[in-house]
């Protein structure tokens, strides 16, 4: 292989990585970038810092620029989708914005609804009879948010602590404040409506004929169990696996409220699926990372669903 065809290789890897990169991780990796650029500027000498103080600054913007020429093909398929006559003029503007920055906004609304329905003690929507495999009992769900009340709660002490050190305008001082008040309480919110509809859940529930995937509004899917081709048990992290195995990591999709998958489905192309993570809707890929509490109790009911099928 020549030179250009190494380079043109290594630039499609990259333009690949983009396009499988969503945009919350993708945002992610650009704050991360901005803060040990902003410490780097910080601790090198003057020299350096007046070469290198304006690039480290542009850098986390340069990888929010490739992702979105990354998704120029996603794009003008959206735009092509909705260029028809009749198309509504919301779906014309929601075809403009990724779908990520959209879900982003539902997830929310549901967030809002499911808290104010904690509030006025709203019964749960009634789950399908089934057995019900639990994911919050032995996994990290109840410490990870316990965590987040914890980090809510010290946030306001501390944010005004720094403010009072570091900034000297009262006006300045008070919009900090009020920003540290809202984005506590917003945690605090999201908390609450997420322990509700998980609460709700009670966890995914496989009955006679599908698998009823739900972890509050994060999460949901109704997966025949003709589309399942096989469970396999997982003791090692996705990434791993998938290079282990050859999978694709876009070819993948997990659904877990916070701990590792321990479980992987495997699905026929033949039968589609459709499962939303985060608000997201999108055709299910052929591989299904899960968390259970008791993997061993979906291989048996899913054993015994399938062969009951199988005789009737």
């Amino acid at each position: 292989m020549d030179g250009q065809g190494v380079v043109r290789q290594a630039v499609q890897r990259k333009i690949t990585w983009l396009q499988d990169t969503n945009w919350w991780q993708m945002l992610g990796y650009a704050y991360l970038v901005f803060m040990f650029g902003r410490l780097a500027v910080i601790a090198m000498p003057a020299v350096l810092k007046s070469f290198l103080d304006k690039p480290l600054f542009v850098l986390p913007l340069l990888l929010i620029v490739a992702k979105d020429l990354a998704g120029i093909p996603d794009f003008r398929q959206r735009m092509r989708r909705v260029a028809r006559k009749g198309t509504p003029w919301s779906e014309r503007v929601g075809a403009a914005f990724p779908p990520e920055f959209l879900a982003l906004y539902r997830l929310d609304r549901a967030m809002r609804q499911a808290f104010f329905a904690w509030m006025r003690r709203q019964p749960h929507a009634p789950r399908p009879a089934g057995t019900v495999l639990t994911y919050t009992e032995r996994g990290s769900y109840t410490t990870v948010l316990a965590i987040a009340v914890f980090s809510a709660c010290i946030e306001l002490p501390l944010d005004a602590a720094i403010a009072s050190l570091f900034i000297d305008n009262p006006r300045v001082r008070a919009i900090v404040h009020a920003c540290s008040l809202v984005s506590a309480a917003s945690i605090l919110m999201y908390v609450v409506a997420d322990r509700w509809l998980v609460r709700g859940a009670q966890g995914h529930v496989l009955t006679g004929d599908a698998l009823d995937l739900s972890i509050g509004a994060r999460a949901s899917g109704l997966i025949p169990l003709g589309a399942i081709d096989r469970v396999e048990s997982v003791g090692e992290k996705p990434d791993e696996w998938c290079k282990r195995h050859g999978v694709a990591k876009r070819d993948t999709v997990t659904v877990s409220p916070f701990d590792a998958p321990n479980v992987v489905l495997r699905l026929r192309p033949e039968q589609p699926v459709t499962i939303t993570t985060y608000q997201l809707e999108k055709p299910a890929p052929a591989y299904v990372f899960l968390y259970l509490d008791r993997p061993e109790l979906l291989r048996a009911a899913l054993r015994c669903a399938q062969g009951g099928q199988t005789q009737g």
